[in-house]
């Protein structure tokens, strides 16, 4: 019995030993390849990418045809309001 004991043992910890092994290989992996993809985005930047000042018109420009009633509004926090104050109430 006692042999038995033992070797459920051993294979448990060479399981684990395992185990842990294959995750720290993983993740040092997924570790490297996400360097490796800022190494390559820094080295070779697209050709696309905007500066904040045009991308900061294109969204007020956006948000004027697209703005909410202030009567909507204040429906809305109304009904925000309510809520909160219903649910923690039960």
């Amino acid at each position: 019995m006692d042999t038995q004991m033992t070797d459920q043992l051993i294979e448990a910890g060479v399981l684990l030993a395992v185990g842990m092994s294959v995750v720290f290989a993983f993740l040092t992996l997924l570790i490297a390849a996400i360097h490796a993809i800022a190494w390559f985005c820094r080295a070779f930047p697209s050709a696309e990418i905007e500066s904040p000042k045009s991308h900061q018109k294109k969204v007020s420009n956006n948000t004027s045809s697209t703005s909410v009633r202030p009567q909507i509004a204040a429906a809305i926090t109304a009904a925000v309001h309510t809520h909160r104050h219903t649910t923690l109430r039960n």
